[in-house]
């Protein structure tokens, strides 16, 4: 019960969410390792600690490359002798090879591609329990630290957003589990949707995802564990975290202008980087990467005009 109690405290910031749940097939892409040493090869690619991953547990971190910058994510599902990773649009193929590249010549162990297998569906908004208990799911059981297995599908908790549900699904059966979220409350739409409610809840996806980025930069110490074994980049973020300095932090930006996406100087801040937006009546609103020595800054005056408010984001 305590993850439902904290999505209804969450209410106040959650304006942006249907009253029951909204229903997004989110594209995404998924591999498979396996083999009996699968979670001992992940815990030495992926930026946590895999070893100890119980059946249909459920573990977050990132792919990283050897300057500590962000490949992709990495969320795992281990299925005994076998792991699904779920990851960003478009990385797989670079995944699977990074995935592959690491096995040792003495360990049997193939990466798969199940792109085309497995889809991503994200049910959120502020009662997404209702849905799912029309579905016959106990919502108390959900959390995002294992997996529920329902059917042929996986349901968990997203590790970011405590009102959004991650489910992964055979693409055969796509359509009809989606038919049945409807029918129980939800509604389904589409990617633009999809862009206004993940900005507005702080979800990350491969717009700020990748190799441009560092971990620490984005919040994302909790996808790092630098206590366990090496990894690629766990150099560089042992580094980061005992300097305790970053250069630039990721904020949401708001404004009743149309916010420009990309790099942009700003007067008296420095590089700003937009790396997504959308639009809403004459307005905007977006994920920006800015300098560190701005983060308490109220407002930015971009190069067309256009002034942003300034949100700081807590995942």
């Amino acid at each position: 019960m305590w993850l439902w109690a904290v999505i209804r405290l969450n209410m106040a910031n959650s304006k942006h969410l249907h009253p029951v749940a909204q229903v997004f097939s989110v594209p995404s892409s998924v591999s498979i390792v396996e083999g009996i040493s699968t979670l001992e090869h992940l815990n030495r690619v992926v930026s946590v600690d895999t070893l100890e991953m119980q059946l249909l547990g459920r573990k977050d971190g990132l792919i990283c490359n050897a300057n500590g910058r962000i490949l992709d994510i990495a969320t795992v599902c281990n299925l005994e002798a076998r792991a699904i990773i779920l990851g960003n649009y478009g990385t797989g193929d670079d995944t699977r090879q990074n995935l592959a590249s690491g096995i040792p010549w003495n360990e049997d162990l193939v990466v798969k591609d199940a792109d085309g297998a497995i889809v991503q569906l994200v049910l959120i908004g502020k009662a997404p329990q209702r849905c799912l208990v029309g579905l016959g799911i106990d919502p108390t059981e959900l959390n995002n630290e294992k997996w529920l297995e329902f059917g042929n599908s996986l349901f968990s908790i997203h590790w970011s957003c405590s009102e959004a549900v991650q489910i992964l699904v055979p693409t055969s059966h796509r359509e009809s589990l989606i038919a049945a979220l409807v029918e129980n409350g939800a509604e389904y739409s589409d990617s633009v949707q999809w862009d206004v409610v993940r900005i507005c809840s702080g979800i990350l996806d491969y717009h700020e995802l990748n190799s441009l980025n560092l971990p620490f930069e984005l919040g994302l110490q909790r996808l790092v564990a630098l206590d366990k074994g090496c990894y690629p980049g766990q150099e560089i973020h042992a580094r980061m975290e005992s300097r305790g300095a970053l250069a630039r932090c990721l904020v949401r930006l708001n404004s009743s202008g149309i916010i420009p996406v990309g790099k942009s100087k700003i007067e008296n801040v420095g590089s700003v980087n937009v790396t997504d937006t959308y639009q809403v009546g004459g307005g905007s609103s977006g994920l920006a990467l800015i300098p560190n020595a701005a983060a308490e800054i109220d407002s930015l005056l971009f190069e067309n005009g256009v002034i942003a408010k300034v949100e700081s984001i807590q995942l």
